[in-house]
Parts: C-alpha cells; structure tokens; sequence
C-alpha cells in the first residue's frame, strides 16, 4: 500500500495537443474487486467491456483541449482489458485489441474533460503493465516493451550477481548539451554523438569491480549512449545495438561511480528502455 501511495502522484496525466513526450507513459498494477462488464456493459461502440477492475480509477486522464486523435494501448505480460470513462457517454472498452493480450484504443473526436481509464485482469489477480497514450497515429511502444521494466529507479548500485539480470528501466532521451563537445572522444576512439541533458540519466554505483557488463537501449528513434567512470573510462555506441539502438560491451569494470547519458541523434525527445547485464548470453543479439 505504501508503494502505491507513494506513486500515486505519477499515475494521472493532463494532455494537451502536442505534448512530450509522445507517447506518454505510466506503469501502475492492473486488477480489483469489481466486474467492469457488471459496472460498465458494453461501449458506445457495442464492445463488451472485461475484466477485474478497481473501484476506483488507475489513472485519469485530462484533456485540457479537444483531441482529433488519441490512441491508448497497454504493454503486460499478463492478460489484462482496458476501459476509458469520458465525459458525458464517452465509453471505450478493449479486450486484446493489441498485440497479444494487450489492449489497444484509437479514437477521433476526444473533448476536453477527464477521462476514467481503468486498467483490468481477465482471469482475476493483479498484475504490473504500462499505459502508452500518443496522439500520433503510427507511434508505438519503445522497441523492448514487451519486455517490462524491472525498476523505476533510474539509478541503481549493483556488485556481481544482482537481480535481476538484466535490469531495465524507461526514461526520456535527449536535451541541449552536444555529447561530443563534452567529450569528443572515448578511450577506444570512439565519438560520442548525441544531444544529451546536462544531467546524467542514469547513475550506476558499481559497489565492486565487474570482469564484464553490457549495456543496451531500446528505442522509438535514433539514439546514441555515454558511460563516463572512474578516472578516464569512457565509452560511446551511436547504432551499435539492434537498427539504431546501442550496445556497449566490456571488461574490468572497476568500482566507482558511472553517469550513464542517452542521447537522441537528432533534436527529439524519444522514449527508450536501457538494460544492464554481467551475463554475456543476454542482450538484444543474442
């Protein structure tokens, strides 16, 4: 209960047309004790609304202006529905519209108000997912979301043989620094590329030295990735991964802080997911 008070904050959206990042996403628990079809029936387009919800909403989303467009898809490794409460008879429900048992919404004509958007189990129990919201009709997941995300911190300590393996997190890349004027180079020759943000994304603590760790990014754009260590290690991947994803792999980490930056080649924000294994069987070739 205290873990979800505590992200309570982070579940509710205002949308206005344009926002960033798009898509926008949120990540709570599906579940409850009410029947969606017993509260809900069926929606204004005659589809049977599914599933265990909760009494309450698990996010609301408010739209300040109207939408001429807005899709809503949910990303679990559970069978879960989705039900979308509107102003005045907006109703929208889904059963496996998406890809597997995932749900998917695409509508025209949102007016501005508070959507109710409920996310269910279909054979009870509770279960982690993300919602995706994008007004941007061909936009998608980042390419690993069928793969959930282990954390939602966006730092971690680690020494050999932590769980899970791999650790993966979702944030945003980007911003207004240019990763090669901060530093050219990395100490394999490689050029950095990228527009990153001031900050690091990510802080890894490496509590001990590690013989060997890979790190990888799964994006919806062309991103480029930094790792700056200990003394003078740094390393830099611009398409190393999987299309334009990235994939940095070494050995004889030492121990020590590791400010990890993700950049977007071009000026656009993009979502991606990053993943870090000491197992060399894993990561996105393999």
């Amino acid at each position: 209960m205290a873990a979800a008070s505590a992200h309570a904050q982070e579940l509710n959206l205002t949308l206005s047309p344009g926002f960033m990042p798009d898509p926008m996403q949120r990540s709570y628990v599906s579940g409850g004790g009410q029947e969606a079809n017993g509260i809900f029936g069926s929606d204004m387009r005659g589809v049977a609304c599914s599933g265990s919800i909760s009494q309450t909403p698990d996010h609301v989303m408010t739209l300040t202006s109207g939408f001429d467009f807005l899709k809503v898809w949910t990303q679990s490794g559970a069978d879960t529905t989705l039900i979308i409460d509107g102003p005045g008879r907006f109703l929208l429900c889904d059963d496996d519209g998406g890809e597997g048992l995932n749900e998917l919404i695409e509508h025209s004509g949102w007016v501005p108000g508070d959507y109710r958007i409920y996310v269910g189990s279909y054979g009870g129990g509770v279960h982690n997912y993300d919602l995706f919201v994008s007004e941007l009709p061909g936009s998608s997941a980042p390419g690993n979301a069928s793969l959930p995300d282990t954390s939602e911190e966006r730092h971690l300590a680690i020494s050999p043989g932590f769980s899970p393996d791999p650790w993966r997190v979702s944030f945003v890349s980007g911003g207004a620094q240019s990763a090669s004027n901060q530093f050219g180079t990395d100490m394999r020759g490689n050029s950095c590329q990228g527009n990153i943000a001031t900050t690091p994304d990510h802080e890894m603590t490496l509590v001990n030295a590690f013989s060997y760790l890979q790190l990888w990014t799964q994006a919806d754009g062309d991103t480029t990735l930094i790792i700056d260590g200990p003394g003078k290690f740094l390393l830099c991947d611009d398409d190393g991964g999987s299309g334009l994803n990235e994939h940095i792999e070494h050995t004889n980490w030492p121990a020590g802080e590791y400010r990890i930056y993700v950049g977007s080649y071009s000026e656009d924000y993009l979502n991606y997911q990053l993943s870090i294994s000491e197992l060399s069987s894993t990561g996105p070739n393999r």
